[in-house]
C-alpha cells in the first residue's frame, strides 16, 4: 500500500471564489468538539478516471480531489477513497492528506490508483471513485 499516502500536485490556497466548501452535517471524530463541521463534507472528488497523466503514467485511473477545511482551527486530513465497479461493489481504496490546512483555505491534488490497491477486482474494473472516511485532527 505505499502509494496510499502518497499525493501529487497537492496545494494549499484560499476559498474559493464561489465560496464552495463542504457540508456542516455531524462529525464521528472523537477529537473533535460536537459543535465542530463534519470532515467528511470537506472533501470532494472533482473529477477521476482514466488519463494519461505526467506522473501516473499513460492510461492511469487518476483521482483529483479538492480538500477544504471548513472548521476554526488549523487541521490536518486524511480521506479515504473508495474504488467501487459498475455494481457498486468494492474494489480497494488509496488515501490523501493535507497537512495543517487552515481555516478556510483548501488544497487540491491528485492521485494515480496502483494495482496494489484493488483487492477485489482488477485496476481496469474501477468506474468510480468515493469518498469514504475522512480523519480531520489538530496539528501537533
Amino acid at each position: 500500500m505505499a502509494g496510499a499516502l502518497v499525493s501529487c500536485g497537492g496545494t494549499e490556497n484560499t476559498a474559493s471564489e464561489d465560496g464552495k466548501s463542504g457540508s456542516t452535517s455531524e462529525s464521528a471524530s472523537a477529537a473533535e468538539s460536537s459543535k465542530a463541521p463534519a470532515a467528511s463534507g470537506d472533501v470532494k472528488i472533482t473529477k477521476a478516471g482514466v488519463e494519461d497523466h505526467q506522473v501516473w503514467g499513460d492510461g492511469a485511473y487518476v483521482v483529483h480531489y479538492e480538500i477544504t477545511n471548513t472548521g476554526a482551527d488549523a487541521a490536518n486530513y486524511f480521506a479515504e477513497i473508495r474504488l467501487v465497479d459498475k455494481d457498486g461493489d468494492h474494489l480497494g481504496q488509496t488515501g490523501v492528506t493535507a497537512d495543517r490546512l487552515g481555516p478556510g483555505k483548501f488544497s487540491t491534488g491528485d492521485i494515480g490508483v496502483l494495482e496494489a490497491e484493488i483487492q477485489n477486482g482488477k485496476l481496469s474494473d474501477i468506474v468510480a471513485a468515493k469518498v469514504g472516511t475522512v480523519d480531520r485532527t489538530k496539528p501537533e
